[in-house]
């Protein structure tokens, strides 16, 4: 076997080394370069053109049985790829402004326009492109007032509220109008809602006290005021005069009846409107029999009738509680709902009821003092055939009708404030009128009836012979 020579082992020696590591190389991918830096010329000047890019798939190139770069459609593969990107995307109008012109107004808030020209390229329109801006011309020193311009709508003014910004004129309603939400007319306003008046309170123990109190003086003049009636029932005296002193009696003291039923009766509201109706009637009714009995006293005292007066028994009595109705029932036409109040069934000072007691209630007491003064004032031409025990009651009845007349409305009066004050000094001062009154009532109404001076004066001889005897 021949041996090869030396130069030929040395090169198969290399060709096997080369094939074993040409056998040995990594397969690779290729990846994309950046986009090129170059690109192709923009397709417009200005307005927004497009121009392309490249880049090639060297980053790194793709070795042994690598891929060719992914192109952006995430489909196909390549070596190069190409892509549009904006350019000159400034305005085709030139950048260079001319200057502002004169505000839109003078001496006042406008605006104020600049214009462009035309850029390189294709422009549309007048050839030149405006900008706008507020301006304000306005100078408090050198401008007129914005109320020279201003026309204000009827019992408006003007006032000038401007300031060293900006002219402001406002329009004003005078003589109590009101500008209406359009700011168009001046108008009446319309009434204001009061407050609500916060209920007052005594304390609980003053509450005991205060009830006590007004309890025991309606009592008091429940009972003396009854005395009376039954002191005159049980003589039977029936006279004119003492017909219209009863039903004054009956008014009162039915009054004081409902005065001194159960407190709680306030949270019954159709209860307490009954109650307060029914106190304004018979209160009502208590001081036109006052007048009745004046005008009573008047005919005999001036000689206007001989005896019993100008009215019968009947007629005094229709007339007496009637007015005393129809005054009432005017009031319930138009105040029905201010009867009672949501602590006391009295009346409700704070609402225009108050008018419907108390403006008759004066008018009967001036015309009642009115007789009472008049029947004094002169001396009259006696009439013949006068009934003289009448004219007597009657004089007797015009000085008591000034004691008893007075108590009864303070007495009246002072009730409903304390009851709508809710004021403890006031129910002691009730308490007291209350007392006084029923005495007086129970004292006078006896003294000047003749009859009963009469009776009484009998029944105290009988009184005296009959002890006279027993010794």
């Amino acid at each position: 076997m021949t041996s090869l020579p030396v130069g030929g082992a040395l090169g198969l020696a290399l060709l096997l080394t080369l094939f074993a590591v040409a056998t040995t190389v990594t397969n690779i991918n290729g990846e994309w370069s950046p986009w090129s830096n170059m690109a192709t010329p923009c397709t417009k000047s200005c307005g927004g053109g497009v121009n392309l890019k490249v880049r090639s798939c060297t980053n790194p190139s793709p070795q042994g049985s690598g891929q060719l770069c992914l192109k952006m459609d995430l489909v196909s593969r390549a070596d190069k790829e190409w892509k549009s990107f904006d350019c000159n995307t400034q305005s085709c109008w030139g950048l260079v402004w001319g200057n502002w012109g004169n505000c839109s107004v003078h001496c006042g808030k406008g605006v104020r326009t600049r214009y462009s020209m035309c850029g390189t390229d294709v422009c549309n329109g007048t050839m030149a492109k405006s900008q706008s801006e507020p301006c304000n011309d306005w100078n408090k020193t050198a401008c007129p007032s914005p109320c020279e311009d201003m026309t204000c709508p009827q019992f408006g003014v003007c006032q000038d509220k401007s300031t060293v910004q900006e002219p402001i004129a406002i329009c004003v309603c005078t003589m109590g109008y009101e500008m209406n939400p359009d700011k168009t007319s001046c108008i009446r306003p319309p009434p204001t809602t009061p407050t609500p008046r916060p209920i007052p309170t005594l304390a609980p123990e003053q509450k005991v006290v205060a009830t006590v109190i007004s309890k025991s003086a309606s009592t008091l003049i429940i009972i003396m005021v009854s005395i009376t009636l039954g002191l005159f029932l049980f003589l039977r005296v029936f006279t004119t005069d003492r017909v219209i002193q009863m039903n004054m009696e009956i008014a009162l003291l039915l009054a004081h009846i409902l005065l001194i039923l159960p407190g709680n009766v306030n949270k019954i509201p159709v209860a307490c409107t009954v109650i307060s109706i029914l106190v304004h009637f018979f209160f009502t009714a208590c001081f036109m029999f006052m007048l009745l009995e004046a005008l009573h006293m008047y005919s005999l005292v001036a000689y206007v009738v001989k005896k019993d007066g100008m009215f019968s028994k009947a007629q005094n009595v229709l007339v007496g509680w009637g007015m005393a109705a129809f005054v009432v029932l005017v009031c319930m036409a138009f105040q029905l709902d201010n009867y009672g109040g949501d602590y006391h069934c009295w009346l409700r000072m704070d609402t225009p009821l108050v008018y419907g007691h108390f403006i008759p209630i004066i008018i009967i007491i001036i015309l009642t003092f009115a007789l009472i003064e008049a029947a004094g004032a002169v001396s009259y031409k006696p009439l013949t055939g006068m009934d003289r025990t009448q004219l007597l009651s009657a004089k007797i009845s015009q000085r008591t009708n000034l004691i008893i007349m007075p108590l009864v409305f303070s007495h009246w009066m002072v009730g409903m404030l304390s009851e709508y004050e809710q004021n403890l000094p006031l129910y002691g001062t009730f308490s007291i009128l209350n007392g006084v009154t029923g005495v007086a009532v129970f004292l006078l109404h006896s003294s000047n009836n003749q009859q009963v001076r009469e009776k009484l004066r009998g029944c105290y001889r009988s009184m005296c012979k009959g002890s006279a005897v027993s010794r």
